[in-house]
């Protein structure tokens, strides 16, 4: 064992040794510098994971949420689109209701409630 730190102490440069310790600044300057290398790190890692973790828009999904609104703070209305027709949802703390089918054609509806008698509708 003391062969082996013999050896060690002997390979070790001597300016190791004698090395003044880093003044304040350049400490400074490499705590600095390393901090933005790693900031750096972590903000190229959460762009290559967003990126690739999150469904891309078009990229053949058939549920797309188009627009979100919160009423309360445990209400909201969201406007969703599946397969091309648009609903617009009210989501509550424990369920989740359809408000309207927003898709069906407007003239339509009222060609509908014009041709039904008076006593329906």
């Amino acid at each position: 064992m003391s062969r082996l730190a013999a050896l060690l102490l002997a390979l070790w440069p001597a300016s190791a040794w004698a090395a003044e310790p880093p003044d304040m600044t350049s400490a400074l300057l490499r705590t600095g510098w390393a901090m933005l290398v790693v900031i750096g790190l972590i903000l190229a890692l959460y762009g290559l994971s967003k990126k690739r973790l999150l469904p891309r828009p078009g990229s053949g999904s058939i549920i797309r949420l188009v627009e979100m609104r919160p009423l309360q703070p445990k209400a909201s209305l969201a406007l969703v689109e599946i397969r091309g027709r648009e609903y617009l949802l009210g989501i509550g703390a424990d369920s989740i209701h359809l408000l309207a089918d927003l898709s069906a054609d407007p003239v339509k509806k009222q060609a509908d409630t014009a041709a039904a008698p008076a006593g329906q509708s």
